[in-house]
């Protein structure tokens, strides 16, 4: 269910500059937190299936490159026949083999996470605050250096999501305190619910002032603040039971939703140049579950019939 919201919200984000309103605005203030759950609800995933599947290292990179890069790939394509046929000519061959950011930054950290889980095996290492430690500082060294040696200012989607990426470190530590973790939730749940909705406000009141501010402003405040209001949600939710059919379903094709959905509100933009923002925005998102659909429906029986 979250993931289904979060693939609406990140949608938003990416509205065509002359199609954006004041309430697409407003929405698309929370995209980086959905991009940094998506990673969270990987990191989590793949510790998960670590400690429990007993060769989900063997097959560890078959079915990591099949998951990741076939509906990659298939929406490539179709996005190459699309751009093509609207030019009249042929597009650029770069469509057919780009891989998104978020994409490159899963695949960074399932090396590091490949690589450490490795040397686990190979050193014997029985102590998992090390392993863990070890995989959270490969997390925090490349979002500071790609924040650090950023040339082109701090737009996270420039420089690989230096922000969004910490949702790895919360996925692993959420796996790893999750007993403690939710029995903290439930404890004066009201009360903590209460504190993390202010600290929300004020974070958030404090970012919209300071977000200019080097590193404190512009990094460090916006970590925190994502990783409040991520607290303030679970502690909303926990132990309660959300969802139905069509949050099932937005869910299952978030990723070519996150995928495709740039793609299909660029060729809307050229199709339709004149209509309004909000009929604009409402086409998109037909558009873009229809097309995810389609898409997931082939790349899901592909890779089921290539993974291990």
């Amino acid at each position: 269910m979250l993931k289904g919201i979060c693939c609406i919200v990140v949608v938003m984000v990416h509205v065509v500059p002359q199609y954006t309103n004041l309430l697409q605005d407003t929405i698309s203030s929370f995209g980086y937190i959905c991009v940094t759950l998506f990673f969270m609800f990987s990191a989590y995933g793949m510790q998960l299936s670590v400690e429990y599947k007993k060769n989900y290292l063997n097959n560890f990179w078959r079915n990591r490159l099949v998951s990741l890069l076939i509906p990659c790939f298939l929406i490539n394509i179709c996005a190459y026949v699309l751009v093509s046929l609207l030019k009249n000519s042929l597009s650029s061959t770069y469509l057919l083999y780009k891989i998104n950011n978020y994409v490159l930054v899963l695949l960074q950290y399932c090396l590091w996470f490949y690589f450490v889980m490795q040397c686990k095996r190979i050193f014997k290492i029985n102590k998992t605050w090390i392993i863990d430690g070890v995989l959270i500082a490969g997390v925090m060294g490349s979002s500071l250096i790609l924040y650090f040696t950023s040339s082109e200012g701090v737009v996270s989607a420039r420089i690989g999501w230096c922000y969004e990426r910490y949702g790895l470190i919360w996925g692993l530590l959420l796996y790893r305190f999750l007993s403690s973790f939710r029995f903290w939730l439930t404890e004066k749940r009201t009360l903590k619910i209460i504190v993390f909705f202010l600290l929300s406000l004020i974070l958030g009141v404090a970012y919209l002032k300071f977000k200019t501010v080097y590193f404190y402003g512009e990094y460090f405040l916006k970590i925190v603040l994502g990783a409040v209001i991520i607290i303030f949600m679970l502690l909303a939710t926990v132990g309660r039971q959300y969802g139905n059919k069509l949050s099932f379903f937005l869910g299952n094709i978030s990723y070519e939703v996150y995928l495709s959905h740039g793609i299909i509100m660029g060729i809307l933009a050229t199709v339709l140049p004149e209509v309004s923002s909000g009929l604009f925005i409402v086409l998109s998102y037909c558009c873009i579950l229809l097309f995810s659909a389609l898409i997931h429906s082939v790349s899901s029986k592909l890779v089921n019939y290539w993974r291990i």
